[in-house]
């Protein structure tokens, strides 16, 4: 009686064992290649003072828009910490209608954002399926302003914010992010002399792990 009480505690004991690995080959892990798409909203202000060839001038003004686009990137866990890098590209509608003058008089134009790409580290630690984490790093992107002033150019500056993911179904999860952009290291007007530049962005995305 005891030997079979013992195989039977032995055969439970397997299957237990068996069943916990197989979920856990199941389960995704947070570790490895992952890509995804993204969804949300950009606002954010500017104020610019130049120095031109009719004297002094500046404009500034505040705009929001969608943003949308695609992201890839790779976790590593070190311990309890999750350690990673990430990069997206982003289409946008961002348009901000600003004012302003110079010595040639008042003056109004649009100022748009139509791309813009970021560069970062994560750094995350995750509570089972889910993940609060902090990431910053570089953004790269495309600026123009149209109207009785128009100029376009190309920019560098810093990103930093957080978020928090959580896994979903099998290989799947979600994220919700905030990103604060600086002030675009490319000036729009000759002859400026001091920019200001808040951006901010809000989204929501998807991922895949591999």
């Amino acid at each position: 009686m005891r030997k079979w009480a013992s195989l039977g505690l032995a055969i439970a004991a397997t299957t237990m064992a068996t069943t916990q690995v197989a979920a856990q080959q199941a389960s995704p892990t947070w570790n490895g290649f992952y890509a995804g798409l993204n969804a949300g909203g950009m606002f954010g202000d500017t104020s610019t003072s130049f120095a031109g060839p009719a004297g002094p001038g500046g404009f500034s003004g505040a705009g929001s828009g969608f943003a949308g686009g695609a992201q890839a990137g790779y976790n590593y866990l070190l311990g309890p910490v999750l350690l990673g890098g990430e990069i997206d590209f982003q289409g946008s509608t961002f348009a901000a209608g600003v004012n302003g003058g110079s010595g040639f008089g008042p003056f109004g134009t649009t100022e748009r954002v139509p791309w813009f790409s970021t560069m970062r580290a994560r750094v995350g630690y995750p509570v089972g399926s889910v993940m609060p984490y902090l990431t910053g790093g570089a953004v790269w992107g495309r600026r123009t302003i149209d109207g009785p002033v128009s100029a376009s150019a190309n920019y560098w500056t810093w990103t930093a914010g957080g978020g928090v993911e959580g896994i979903f179904a099998d290989r799947w999860s979600m994220k919700l992010e905030y990103l604060y952009m600086g002030t675009p290291s490319t000036s729009l007007l000759p002859g400026t002399v001091s920019e200001t530049a808040n951006n901010n962005l809000i989204r929501v995305g998807v991922n895949y792990h591999f």
